[in-house]
């Protein structure tokens, strides 16, 4: 399968919520999930984020059999210690189950 990872940007927070909603159901707990898709526009996105994000995608012809194209998801934020200096701090890092997404070959 062929994917590519890049920075998020603000038209992806449509499917990075359903992914956390997705991580959240494997994790059994949904109704922990307050975070909304304007949330993530609003606080990953504006002139000040508080945090930041990169997604995992497949091309067009290998899209989940949901019709997803956007797989995976990374949110993380900097941090600082007193005592260690700088630090990165990821919060989530999710892929959906490969029994989710179309394996599809395409002969030359």
């Amino acid at each position: 399968m062929d994917f590519s990872i890049r920075a998020a940007n603000v038209e992806d927070c449509k499917d990075i919520a359903r992914m956390i909603m997705e991580l959240a159901e494997y994790e059994k707990v949904t109704d922990h999930v307050k975070v909304t898709q304007r949330d993530l526009e609003q606080d990953g996105f504006s002139k000040n984020p508080f945090f930041h994000g990169i997604v995992a995608e497949v091309p067009e012809q290998q899209k989940t059999t949901e019709g997803h194209m956007k797989i995976g998801y990374a949110l993380y934020f900097y941090s600082y210690s007193s005592w260690s200096g700088r630090a990165v701090y990821m919060e989530d890092l999710y892929v959906m189950p490969s029994s989710e997404v179309e394996f599809r070959v395409s002969k030359s």
